[in-house]
């Protein structure tokens, strides 16, 4: 509401607290709605992504349940079909649950953060999920920026993940190498697998975009977009300097700079899922 002056110090005070108290108000309201369409996108994502491993656990639990005398050998692939589908399903919630958070992301959380510290972290864990993997960090000491800290963890966490799943040679062995640099908070990720094709380059990037032979949750990357978006930088990918495998380069921008990008990416997949008739609109 327009703040108009009577000149009488009381009511004029009056006023203007009142416009602030309005002021809060609506933007509580917002972010209200906010958090109801990501969590109603949240829900549509689950249903839909979860039907096929869901589908698939029950009839491996009919198989088994079916056939009580299941020979050693079939009963042992069943099972771990079974586990298979299992870990997924975790994967896949936990891939929604962070890009739920990432979408809630409040200004008011974006600290210093040191980001050699944090891909320090990053790497050791990555090392102790694939003990076969050659992971290398190549990072000065010190490099900090303006940013949210889970957030750029499970930004360096799932480069790192897609790395060692994408970057094996010719011979089954991953490598991977991350190097940090102070121009401009540039993050590099290379690995020595096939590399992306020119024409995927572009899209891999969307929801549960996964490659020919992927069997994760299509959302790791897109949490590496929204994490990037979400810190006002960009994000992409070419060949790796040594001619083989690919190369992912995370420009952050230095300095506190305006407040970062708000995102709907679970909201857009609700979207997309509605327009494809995957989900009945909402009576």
């Amino acid at each position: 509401m327009p703040l108009e002056r009577t000149g009488v110090t009381e009511v004029d005070e009056l006023a203007a607290t009142i416009r602030t108290v309005l002021a809060r108000y609506d933007e509580q309201a917002a972010r209200t709605a906010e958090a109801l369409d990501t969590a109603r996108s949240f829900s549509a994502a689950a249903a839909h992504e979860l039907r096929t491993p869901l589908m698939s656990i029950g009839t491996n639990l009919d198989i088994l349940a079916g056939h009580p005398g299941l020979p050693e050998p079939d009963r042992t692939e069943v099972v771990a079909d079974l586990r298979r589908e299992h870990g997924r399903l975790l994967g896949l919630l936990l891939m929604l649950r962070n890009l739920g958070r990432g979408d809630l992301a409040e200004a008011e959380t974006f600290r210093t953060a040191d980001l050699t510290e944090i891909a320090e972290a990053a790497v050791a864990e990555a090392r102790r999920h694939a003990p076969g993997a050659l992971i290398v960090l190549d990072a000065p000491a010190g490099i900090t920026v303006r940013g949210w800290e889970p957030g750029l963890r499970l930004l360096l966490d799932n480069l790192l993940a897609n790395g060692v799943a994408h970057g094996a040679d010719a011979g089954g062995l991953a490598s991977v190498t991350v190097g940090l640099r102070r121009v401009g908070e540039w993050i590099t990720v290379d690995d020595g697998g096939p590399g992306v094709p020119g024409q995927h380059r572009e899209r891999i990037f969307e929801r549960f975009r996964r490659g020919p032979a992927g069997a994760g949750s299509g959302l790791g990357l897109t949490l590496v977009a929204q994490q990037t978006a979400l810190h006002r930088g960009a994000v992409t990918v070419g060949g790796a300097p040594g001619g083989t495998g690919a190369r992912f380069e995370v420009r952050l921008p230095a300095g506190e700079g305006e407040l970062p990008n708000r995102g709907d990416w679970l909201i857009g997949t609700a979207e997309t899922y509605r327009s494809q008739g995957f989900l009945k609109e909402d009576s």
